[in-house]
């Protein structure tokens, strides 16, 4: 389909291997470019993030999870980190869901490393995100994504009807 030859394992974890630190000084240097823009229009002491986790896999089992820090004014990656239970990089032991804390940790970590203070933080609902959160940004503010509040509102609906009440 992309005209590309197969080629065997080994081949392909070497193409990786060579392409890996490539690509990552190439994504470094977009946050970068990303945190520069935060701090020249004055925002990094009161900064508005989004945080999110995803999973190569779906599930509570998956070998390999990155998270992403977004600025919220434009989208863009301010800071990145990856977990992968195997390969070359392997750097997690736990479960997928405690990865995502991690990530969240390490994450909000290196932004106040960096001297940003992330007032808001718009995130999915977990309760364990928002205790990691607060341990970094105590004066902050946790927003709920919409979008992972709509995922569960149909869930929520579903579980209240099947709950008997009688009105008396």
């Amino acid at each position: 389909m992309l005209g590309l030859q197969s080629c065997s394992h080994k081949t392909f974890d070497a193409i990786v291997e060579k392409l890996e630190k490539k690509v990552t000084r190439l994504a470094e240097w977009s946050c970068q470019q990303t945190r520069d823009a935060i701090k020249t229009r004055g925002d990094s002491d009161k900064w508005v993030a989004s945080f999110d986790g995803f999973y190569l896999t779906r599930g509570h089992h998956s070998n390999n999870s990155s998270a992403t820090l977004h600025d919220y004014l434009t989208g863009k990656i301010a800071w990145f980190c990856h977990r992968t239970k195997r390969g070359l990089c392997h750097n997690w032991e736990g479960t997928s869901g405690g990865a995502e804390g991690d990530m969240l940790n390490e994450l909000l970590g290196k932004a106040a490393a960096a001297s940003f203070v992330v007032r808001e933080l718009i995130t999915d609902k977990d309760s364990s995100m928002n205790a990691i959160y607060c341990q970094h940004f105590p004066e902050g503010t946790i927003t709920y994504c919409a979008n992972h509040c709509a995922k569960t509102l149909y869930k929520d609906l579903m579980k209240t009807k099947q709950n008997k009440c009688e009105v008396r």
